[in-house]
């Protein structure tokens, strides 16, 4: 029997790639404000952009994977990472008179990557033959977690020791470099797409808009936090960098890490759009906690790791649940979902902020103010989880 223990391993890293791809830049949001003079509104920019590219590769190319299998676009998600942090980190000496430029081009190229990885993950593990599946499926969506804590952490004390920010990006190509040396020799089934549920039985099921409502408001709770701590906890409240990036952004992803596998370990045994539903409830007051306490608010953002920990993965369990002969397009077009929400939310944060600055408020005020409003994000999908339940008793 073959042996799929390569693919799993390759997966997981490719899950910890997708984290760096979409968590190193904030990492960085104030090292670039202060070199390059960027507004809070083109960092917001950038994580719209990632997003934005997410979404058009999981909307791209979910039936071109369906047609040619899995392997050529794995391949080509690693080579993307490879080519788009590397534009990103030469930036500067690229387009010296508008960096941005660069930074925009090398997100735009990475994060083509990261859509993809998104799109072909789920399905390739899902793929696999029995057991290996069932445990590989468990801990998938956590080792995103314990990427993003790995580049936290490592980006931080990078910086802390004096390294410069564009050696720190070109590091972190070690990962897609790995990770494509492992989709090589992996071994990869793919399942034929008249097997699946097709996009048009999808539409008619009310339970697949009421998840796709939950996870793009699920996702901006998510990515809205983790995006903007860093800057948060630094330029906001005048918490130490390092402090605040390893307790508090770090301590995020670790929470959400924690989240995410007692998930994979007993989801199964839970009624999941109610516990999804009080969750982002204390989602809410997390982010109002940090928004209104200062004292509070590295424990509040780290917190609010555990409490969205379960909004994306969760919503999808409860989508198949409901609709068991879905397949590879029902994970794109949600996954599709919860990158539009991150996207969305990332960028009208900073948006907020930069207005509230114009408006003659302090730095302080109007990131405090920009977070506090973005609890609105966990309240928005506790409306979908409470439809869903109802949904799930019929």
């Amino acid at each position: 029997m073959r042996s799929y223990k390569t693919t799993v391993y390759a997966c997981y890293l490719g899950s910890i790639t997708q984290a760096a791809l979409i968590n190193l830049t904030p990492v960085l949001f104030a090292v670039l404000l202060r070199e390059y003079g960027l507004s809070y509104g083109a960092l917001g920019f950038l994580v719209l952009t990632n997003f934005v590219t997410q979404v058009g590769a999981d909307v791209a190319f979910s039936k071109a994977v369906d047609r040619h299998g899995f392997r050529p676009f794995v391949l080509a998600a690693g080579a993307l990472s490879l080519v788009g942090l590397g534009v990103f980190a030469a930036a500067p000496l690229l387009f010296p008179a508008h960096p941005l430029v660069g930074f925009f081009a090398g997100t735009v190229i990475f994060s083509g990557a990261g859509g993809l990885l998104e799109l072909l993950l789920s399905p390739i593990v899902d793929a696999l033959p029995g057991e290996e599946k069932t445990r590989a499926m468990a801990l998938l969506h956590s080792m995103y977690c314990w990427g993003q804590a790995a580049t936290v952490l490592v980006t931080t004390a990078a910086l802390a020791l004096g390294v410069p920010w564009q050696a720190i990006v070109l590091g972190w190509m070690l990962l897609p470099a790995a990770d494509l040396l492992l989709f090589l020799r992996a071994p990869l089934n793919h399942k034929p797409p008249e097997e699946t549920l097709p996009i048009r039985g999808l539409a008619r099921q009310r339970v697949f808009w009421l998840a796709l409502g939950a996870i793009v408001f699920g996702a901006a709770a998510e990515v809205t936090m983790a995006q903007y701590a860093s800057s948060f906890l630094d330029l906001g409240l005048g918490i130490p960098k390092l402090f605040g990036d390893v307790a508090g952004m770090c301590g995020f992803a670790l929470m959400m890490g924690l989240g995410r596998t007692l998930l994979g370990l007993w989801g199964d045994r839970w009624d999941l759009p109610r516990v999804l539903g009080a969750s982002v409830l204390l989602a809410v007051c997390c982010y109002l906690t940090a928004a209104a306490l200062p004292a509070a608010a590295v424990v509040a953002c780290a917190a609010t790791g555990l409490f969205v920990a379960g909004l994306w993965p969760g919503t999808l369990v409860v989508a198949s649940r409901k609709m068991p002969l879905a397949g590879a397009s029902m994970f794109a077009l949600l996954s599709a979902g919860g990158d539009l929400g991150a996207s969305l939310s990332g960028w009208l944060t900073g948006v907020g902020a930069d207005a509230l600055l114009a408006a003659g408020f302090s730095q302080q005020t109007a990131l405090r103010a920009a977070v506090g409003a973005a609890a609105l994000f966990p309240l928005g999908a506790w409306l979908f989880y409470r439809r869903l339940r109802k949904q799930q008793q019929e």
